[in-house]
């Protein structure tokens, strides 16, 4: 019983003076904490009606843009790499669907400043980690880009769906980690063309839209060039169902100005 004692009194000074990262803190030192510390980059997206909603990305936060096939999703990705470069931020990409040559042509011929792996590793996210990891350290990169979801998927290991919400929050985590914008490339289930898209539509599983902070859909419309981004969902701000005509000039996504 004596010996139990003594171990309680033990443990609990080593509790008491404890001042480890995960110590428990009282609001008004840890709201001071996180005031001293680095501020969560943001950055402008350069679509002013998607910022005037969303108020830019942040580090941390993890986006989701999800589409049909052909309708976008790499090119709005690539307009924002664009526009994040011409304020001086720094992305890295992940783009598993096409060859890297191929790839930097879509740029056209002022291609923007961002970074790739000279050699793409599927289905593993601690690579991924470290990648992100070494271009942080190396480069200071604000925003990464994965194109696309099921190329780091291991697709036959048991429930399809269960597995894609522990990759979400494995990138969730990485988002939060590096401080930095995470955008998620991801297919939708089959429906028409020029179907109005939204919550649910995203394929094999509901957890890409519950752990993202923003979930952005987008087709294109019958019009030449032009195709509609809906934001179905944007936690910072608590903005739904906004919709935003964009149009294409050249080699990216413009807003078109009613």
């Amino acid at each position: 019983m004596k010996d139990n004692v003594k171990d309680l009194i033990e443990i609990e000074k080593r509790l008491f003076a404890y001042e480890g990262q995960d110590r428990v803190m009282s609001s008004h030192d840890l709201a001071q904490a996180l005031r001293e510390e680095d501020k969560p980059v943001r950055m402008e997206s350069g679509i002013q009606k998607l910022d005037s909603y969303i108020n830019g990305f942040e580090g941390g936060e993890l986006t989701v843009i999800s589409g049909l096939t052909g309708n976008g999703k790499t090119l709005f990705g690539q307009t924002l790499t664009k526009n994040f470069d011409d304020q001086g931020f720094k992305s890295l990409w992940f783009s598993y669907e096409v060859m890297p040559a191929n790839f930097l042509k879509c740029f056209g011929e002022e291609l923007p400043l961002f970074y790739m792996p000279a050699r793409l590793i599927e289905n593993s996210l601690t690579w991924i980690n470290t990648r992100v990891h070494e271009a942080k350290l190396k480069y200071q990169i604000n925003a990464v880009f994965v194109d696309h979801l099921h190329f780091i998927v291991t697709m036959n290991r048991g429930n399809i769906s269960v597995e894609i919400g522990a990759v979400m929050r494995a990138l969730k985590k990485i988002a939060l980690k590096f401080n930095v914008a995470f955008f998620l490339i991801a297919h939708t289930m089959k429906v028409k063309p020029e179907t109005e898209l939204g919550i649910g539509d995203t394929r094999d599983s509901s957890f890409i839209e519950q752990e993202a902070d923003n979930v952005f859909y987008i087709w294109r419309t019958k019009k030449e060039r032009q195709a509609i981004l809906k934001i179905a969902k944007n936690r910072r701000n608590g903005i739904f169902e906004k919709k935003i005509t964009l149009y294409k000039i050249s080699n990216f996504l413009q807003e078109l100005q009613e």
